[in-house]
């Protein structure tokens, strides 16, 4: 098998189990390791914590030099400790729930050290939103705050049908790699992305405004989107996408290695 066929590592974090009597437990939606799977990469989870006091943060050095991408997925909202205490913005004040503070810190340190050493990163929900708070962006609680807002994007009983229209920036890279600059997407969150990292672009945005794709484009694959593909499995061109800059990054990695011996 040639370096150009091998199929890339892609890590896949993961979320607390919500059950008191296995409290230790961590998972991962079964949707995305077939997604990944789909579009030729070998999905590998990636526990946020390991128990008896270990700390998997200390981990991601590792993780980084030796994974190929990683795909940051959905989840509980971020805890108002994290990230410095910056997450949020000052106006914003609903009720966050579902927090796990040890999560938050994994996937700021891995999150931080992809983009160091420009590892593909694919984020969907809380994952993009980890990659804006991550790289000095802020969001809102809950896009109820905000009378504008007229949607209802928590369909949480619709998770694989679309709910509402997008509209995506027609010289992005996320719009050449799904084809199309105007679509419908299903909707499974209340957060949103309030100030855009400095870096990043928002480059698809719901009828009523809210942030559904943000970009940054000096890197060799950093993207995010808040519906979730993965359920909808009719958006296979961006896992697609993401794998294929995974599996590049991993062949020029280990083309820098061996040159190197």
């Amino acid at each position: 098998m040639t370096i150009a066929a091998t199929r890339p590592l892609i890590g896949i974090t993961s979320r607390p189990r919500e059950d008191p009597e296995n409290p230790n437990w961590t998972m991962t939606d079964d949707h995305y390791a077939a997604s990944v799977a789909d579009a030729g990469g070998i999905p590998v989870a990636l526990p946020f914590t390991i128990p008896f006091g270990f700390d998997a943060t200390s981990l991601v050095p590792d993780i980084v030099r030796r994974l190929d991408g990683i795909l940051f997925t959905g989840g509980g909202d971020i805890a108002d400790c994290s990230f410095g205490g910056n997450a949020y913005a000052p106006e914003s004040h609903s009720p966050i729930s579902l927090t796990c503070a040890a999560r938050d810190a994994f996937e700021w340190a891995l999150m931080r050290a992809c983009w160091d050493a420009d590892v593909p990163v694919l984020g969907i929900c809380r994952g993009m939103q980890v990659m804006n708070v991550t790289l000095g962006g802020t969001l809102v609680r809950d896009i109820s705050d905000y009378p504008t807002k007229t949607i209802v994007h928590s369909r949480l009983d619709q998770p694989d049908t679309p709910v509402h229209h997008v509209r995506v920036a027609e010289t992005s890279r996320l719009a050449k790699i799904l084809g199309f600059t105007s679509g419908e997407v299903n909707s499974l969150h209340h957060e949103a992305i309030c100030k855009q990292a400095p870096e990043g672009h928002v480059v698809a945005w719901a009828e009523d405004g809210t942030p559904e794709g943000l970009e940054f484009s000096e890197k060799t694959f950093f993207l995010g989107v808040q519906w979730h593909p993965e359920k909808l499995r009719t958006q296979p061109q961006l896992f697609s996408a993401f794998v294929d800059a995974a599996r590049e990054h991993g062949a020029a990695e280990r083309e820098a290695q061996e040159s190197s011996l």
